[in-house]
């Protein structure tokens, strides 16, 4: 594994609904991201919807410590959204993964903030699958564009994860502040020369990406140092 930037873990977890119950998974999961941001060692947990796919919601969580995490994945609030409110809803078991973040936490304080349901606002999760051995290689060229696509406009942030369970599993949680300013910086000389020139070659499949809408409001404050 790459050293990370901090110990803090996080979770990034999908859940499906099922025909005409979109609007009820919806509801209960903007329910448990209030109840989870009241958490002792909630950093940030936000809600997103596939913009072409609305029955697939995905949610990215930080925590301060693994025992903060652990603490939330059996607390009651947890268990009865899972066990009981949505066990209906869903047409298949949610999926869960454990990531940690391994890009510095954004600096910039005046960096603008992601707005909850913004009609023009995108969220991108590019996932990258990396050769055996080629884990350093890709995550020390992600960890170079993190600092470059941060200072691009329209960026409302760019962060790193990797897969506990699977390192060779690489993440970006990225907002922008619309669609033009993300195909901009997939146009960017530095994307060609360090992307599409470094990293692509090293990957085990060709990377994939689901675009999404965050519809939660941003958590209150970023994730600092």
């Amino acid at each position: 594994m790459l050293p990370s930037a901090s110990p803090r873990p996080a979770a990034l977890a999908q859940f499906i609904a099922g025909p005409g119950r979109v609007d009820a998974v919806r509801d209960a999961l903007l329910q448990l991201a209030q109840a989870t941001r009241e958490e002792p060692g909630n950093l940030s947990y936000d809600l997103h919807q596939l913009k072409n796919n609305p029955a697939a919601f995905y949610v990215l969580g930080n925590w301060a410590d693994e025992q903060a995490l652990d603490a939330h994945l059996a607390s009651a609030h947890v268990q009865q959204c899972l066990a009981e409110t949505i066990a209906g809803e869903i047409v298949a078991p949610y999926a869960q993964w454990r990531a940690r973040l391994l890009s510095e936490p954004d600096a910039r304080s005046d960096r603008p903030r992601p707005v909850g349901n913004s009609p023009a606002q995108v969220t991108l999760l590019p996932f990258f699958t990396i050769k055996a051995g080629e884990e350093a290689a890709v995550g020390n060229c992600h960890l170079e564009m993190v600092a470059i696509t941060r200072a691009e406009p329209g960026c409302l942030g760019y962060d790193l994860y990797q897969s506990v369970e699977d390192p060779s599993v690489m993440f970006l949680y990225e907002n922008w502040t619309d669609q033009a300013a993300l195909d901009k910086h997939m146009h960017t000389s530095n994307f060609y020369r360090v992307v599409r020139g470094e990293i692509d070659k090293r990957l085990a499949v060709p990377w994939t990406a689901h675009l999404m809408t965050m519809i939660s409001e941003p958590h209150r404050e970023r994730i600092t140092a």
